[in-house]
């Protein structure tokens, strides 16, 4: 199984971490967004979905690289990835971050349970494994929300009926045919989002709401700066290990019974603040919950770092065999 998907805030990580599959987000630019319908283009990148940590490399080796037709790609050449076999992965040099503030409310106990084991493997196979702390992590989904309902209301804005997008049949007017194509062209969510992003982006509005949410933004990203680039090197880490999603799954009418906003805080929680600060981020199934459900959990490193993000993700996978149906038993009866 592979397939492309776009991830502006998680919609890559999140599914996969809830269908039990590996889901990749990779460096802002890696791969280009020509023919991506934009929603918001600061953050946009188009995701990866496969079964295994190999076949995500492969199709990330076919995919990426500089596109004259995408202004946003990065313009050096791409390296192919080619990943050692697991019996060559040596994990006595990788540092890894436990990140304190991904330790936050609503967290289930499993996913809790599951992060940590990992974390242990990790640290018994010889990894440098110690806490750090993105101290901006907790502002994240607030900014997130206000950019995301800023460019959204940009970039809506040319589906109007006549060059891009559905086209009513009401055709009296221009006026008219702009009022008719978007009123049945949107959804109510995507509505609500364009009406908050004009608000937040009036004159009297944009200081306080958008061009401060751009600082916290920088703030963010530097977090990730810091851990990944800090001058001590006992204070540096190569990758970050958080959760995916603070559970697993959730029943249709739990996921109904919340507005599309009070979903995003939740789901999105662990996966948006890789967009804000463009750096690559991966998710793998680890094993199934009581309920028979995926429990997943994420890896980031920093940008164009997908070599090393990937090795280690591909020795967490052979470590727990989630595809592997009597290993995943071995492995479930360790928690």
């Amino acid at each position: 199984m592979r397939a492309i998907g776009s991830d502006t805030g998680g919609s890559t990580r999140n599914p996969a971490s809830y269908c039990g599959v590996v889901g990749l987000k990779p460096t802002y630019g890696l791969i280009s967004r020509h023919g991506l319908i934009p929603l918001v283009n600061s953050m946009d990148v188009p995701g990866i979905f496969t079964r295994s940590v190999s076949d995500c490399v492969a199709v990330l080796n076919a995919v990426a690289g500089p596109d004259r037709l995408d202004s946003t790609t990065i313009r050096q050449p791409f390296r192919r990835l080619k990943l050692p076999e697991i019996g060559q992965i040596d994990l006595s040099t990788v540092r890894i971050g436990i990140p304190k503030e991904y330790h936050c409310q609503g967290l289930s106990a499993e996913v809790l349970e599951t992060w940590s084991k990992v974390a242990d493997l990790l640290e018994c196979s010889g990894a440098s494994v110690r806490q750090v702390s993105l101290p901006n992590t907790a502002a994240s989904i607030f900014v997130y929300s206000i950019l995301n309902q800023c460019e959204v209301a940009s970039n809506m804005a040319r589906y109007d009926g006549i060059e891009y997008g559905h086209r009513a049949a009401d055709e009296r007017s221009t006026e008219q045919l702009y009022a008719l194509s978007r009123a049945e062209g949107f959804n109510e969510v995507v509505k609500t989002r364009i009406l908050t992003g004009n608000f937040l982006l009036l004159r009297k509005n944009y200081d306080h709401y958008f061009e401060k949410a751009l600082r916290v933004r920088r703030l963010i990203a530097e977090d990730f700066v810091k851990v990944f680039e800090a001058s001590a090197k006992e204070e540096r880490v190569d990758i970050l290990l958080t959760p995916t999603t603070l559970t697993e799954a959730p029943l249709y009418k739990e996921f109904a019974s919340l507005t599309n906003r009070d979903q995003c805080a939740v789901q999105d929680f662990c996966t948006q603040p890789a967009n804000m600060a463009g750096v690559p981020a991966v998710s793998i199934p680890i094993r199934l919950s009581q309920a028979g459900l995926p429990l997943s959990l994420q890896l980031m490193s920093n940008s164009l770092n997908e070599q090393l993000l990937l090795t280690v993700a591909r020795w967490i996978e052979a470590q727990v065999g989630f595809d592997s149906l009597e290993h995943r038993q071995e492995y479930q009866a360790s928690f």
